[in-house]
């Protein structure tokens, strides 16, 4: 517990307490390994946002969130290459095997859930303020809340506990489809089809051309599992991507049977914003991209996921800069804004929820800052990232003021650009 001591005693946050199962015959606990998931028990420290949490109270139930049962592995791709780890876990039964559905601090009930170290993000600020960003554009986005973490007695810093995307009432609310859906309209939804790198034994179900990026682009079953797709399902969704791509690659503007008839526009220009407004070099419809077809609709790109190296934290190919284009010239959206309904409908859209909604961030920040109340630094003592180039993305500044500062800056200046340029004949 020397670890744990050193760093916290107690927290404004909630505090996360896991420890894992103890490997048969040993007294040593199971390390946490990419794949398959380990047993363990979770404790959650949280009564309120206004009541301090204490270590010395994790056996008490009156203080608990959350006591029970989970498995938990590591998760992401290159975000394991870093010592402070990302974890995937599920809640569970008793009986170690039984998903157990379950609200954790507030947040609707399920079962799988993620805690993301933000290592790549000094502020610690930006996936948090993208998604609710996008949720207050009217759509879902992961819910996050702030967290410390501890893992078999040892600090692991200041982390968000968000939601996994899936399929549920609650986050992706299309269909769950099973193997006897093939035929029409069954087998027309619903999907989730994730375009990423490929991690953990994933296999691209197709890929496209890099379209000047300097890899293919995967598509990777999501949802129907790859072990569970049935080959109609499969041809189906294929297929109806493919007419995407023809479409759209021939700038087909036919409202009956061009891309405008295939996807759900109002989805594509909301992504489109939100990526913009972030310049997410992670947004560009090649990694973290999550496109859903619910029976019976159009292809849809409503969920997001991925803003750690957004608003400036990014120094290559003028990513730190507020000025430029980030989606604009992405293949799909190059193609699209040749019809000028699309681009009409952009405006109109930008329009709409500037300023007042988007102005609101600066004050998001303030607040978020005020909520950690000094669990950025215990982070900063467990992982001295500040001032250090810890990778090749991005680059912290010497002191947690000067990252808020900053984030703020290049938020307004970006803003006041897209603004501009939105509105000028340069669009």
């Amino acid at each position: 517990m020397a670890a744990q001591a050193q760093w916290l005693t107690s927290s404004n946050l909630p505090i996360v307490i896991i420890t894992t199962d103890l490997i048969p015959g040993s007294d040593e606990h199971y390390d946490i390994p990419d794949e398959p998931k380990v047993p363990a028990r979770m404790k959650i420290l949280y009564v309120s946002d206004t009541t301090r949490n204490y270590l010395s109270n994790q056996d008490d139930t009156a203080f608990l969130n959350y006591s029970g049962r989970i498995g938990i592995e590591l998760r992401g791709s290159t975000s394991q290459g870093h010592n402070k780890k990302p974890y995937g876990f599920e809640t569970r039964m008793d009986d170690d095997v039984t998903n157990r559905n379950v609200s954790l601090l507030g947040m609707p009930e399920e079962n799988d859930w993620i805690l993301n170290p933000m290592n790549d993000d000094p502020s610690f600020l930006r996936d948090c303020l993208s998604y609710r960003l996008y949720a207050a554009m009217g759509h879902y986005a992961p819910r996050t809340r702030y967290c410390e973490v501890i893992v078999n007695g040892d600090y692991r810093g200041l982390y968000f506990l968000t939601e996994k995307i899936k399929i549920d009432k609650n986050r992706v609310d299309i269909v769950q489809m099973d193997s006897t859906e093939n035929g029409i309209p069954e087998v027309s939804g619903g999907y989730i089809v994730k375009a990423d790198k490929l991690t953990g034994g994933d296999v691209a179900a197709w890929t496209t051309p890099a379209h000047d990026y300097w890899e293919d682009v995967n598509y990777i079953y999501h949802n129907p599992k790859p072990a569970n797709i049935t080959l109609e399902q499969g041809n189906y969704i294929g297929q109806y991507f493919a007419s995407v791509f023809q479409t759209i690659g021939q700038q087909d503007e036919d409202v009956s049977t061009g891309f405008p008839a295939l996807i759900d526009i109002p989805s594509f220009i909301n992504y489109y914003i939100i990526q913009e407004i972030t310049k997410n070099p992670d947004g560009n419809v090649r990694k973290s991209t999550y496109l859903t077809k619910e029976k019976g609709k159009p292809l849809e790109m409503y969920h997001v996921w991925d803003f750690d190296i957004t608003l400036g934290n990014c120094n290559y190919t003028n990513f730190e800069k507020p000025e430029g284009w980030q989606m604009r010239y992405v293949k799909w959206y190059n193609q699209m804004f040749f019809d000028p309904d699309f681009k009409k409908a952009v405006v109109d859209r930008w329009n709409k929820l500037y300023p007042d909604l988007l102005a609101k961030v600066p004050a998001f920040i303030d607040r978020q800052r005020a909520l950690m109340d000094g669990a950025e630094q215990a982070n900063f003592e467990r992982w001295p990232i500040l001032g250090v180039q810890v990778w090749p993305n991005y680059y912290a500044f010497p002191t947690y003021e000067e990252e808020l500062d900053f984030l703020k800056t290049f938020y307004l200046d970006r803003l006041a650009w897209l603004n501009a340029m939105i509105n000028s004949d340069q669009f």
